[in-house]
């Protein structure tokens, strides 16, 4: 257990660049539970092992990388490429994805379901509803494509305007559409977020890619960022890394620091 103290966890952010592997160091020392039982808390902790995950996330996977260019994509080749590529996300078994999928099935905006494809059409395709079981062998679908499909076959799919409901004239062309209430405006924005210290400059990376420059970017904002560090230690800091940090903190003009006992 001394010996085989680190983990060792590959990722890649396809963000960056998606050639290269990065390695997470994570010690797991102490304790009394197995090496590899101490390993799989650890990844959980830090969610590099995934065990619930939702449709929506399923969804945003496949259509940033796996069926960009396609309108489908089969479950086995799904579940294969989450075993092989280290910018997917890590899920702890085949079950996590088949939850998923189920869960994403009774949803009328996520995907459908088909048990196959001849190339032209999709054979018993399921969309908006229950399946209790997802073969692997089978597909999942783009809504699009689905409701095309459905609608052609007369199962009732809405794919276009919804039918007048009795009792209310139908709206004529050219109709003016009914005014909204007024929506009162945002004039104030706040964000709290814990940065992974193993990950820092890929999360701060993204928190200005895709919070701070969009809130820059409006005209007349005044924007406020500050940065708050918080660290503890049961052996104590030494007295060089006081010394040190305390410097630093000087140099660099930090507002507020120090250590307490």
């Amino acid at each position: 257990k001394e010996a085989y103290c680190w983990l060792l966890v590959p990722n890649i952010d396809k963000d960056t660049d998606i050639k290269t592997i990065v390695w997470d160091t994570i010690r797991i020392s102490g304790g009394n539970d197995s090496i590899i039982s101490k390993a799989a808390q650890k990844m959980i902790q830090k969610e590099q092992i995934i065990t619930e995950w939702a449709p929506e996330l399923l969804l945003r996977e496949l259509d940033n990388v796996l069926w960009k260019d396609t309108d489908n994509i089969a479950i086995n080749e799904l579940w294969k490429y989450l075993c092989s590529y280290c910018y997917l996300p890590r899920l702890a078994n085949y079950d996590v994805l088949n939850k998923a999928i189920q869960t994403g099935l009774k949803s009328d905006h996520d995907f459908a379901f088909a048990s196959g494809f001849d190339g032209t059409h999709y054979i018993d395709l399921k969309f908006n509803q229950s399946v209790d079981n997802v073969d692997r062998s089978g597909y999942l679908v783009k809504v699009n494509v689905a409701k095309k499909q459905l609608a052609k076959e007369g199962e009732g799919v809405d794919v276009g305007e919804k039918p007048t409901p009795p009792g209310r004239p139908p709206k004529t062309i050219g109709e003016p559409p009914v005014p909204l209430p007024p929506v009162a405006p945002k004039k104030r924005f706040f964000m709290s977020a814990d940065i992974d210290s193993t990950r820092i400059n890929r999360d701060i990376q993204k928190c200005v890619e895709e919070i701070i420059q969009n809130l820059t970017s409006v005209d007349g904002a005044k924007v406020k960022i500050s940065l708050e560090v918080e660290a503890k230690t049961d052996d104590g800091f030494t007295q060089e890394t006081v010394r040190t940090i305390t410097e630093n903190c000087q140099e660099l003009g930090v507002r507020d620091s120090g250590f307490e006992e």
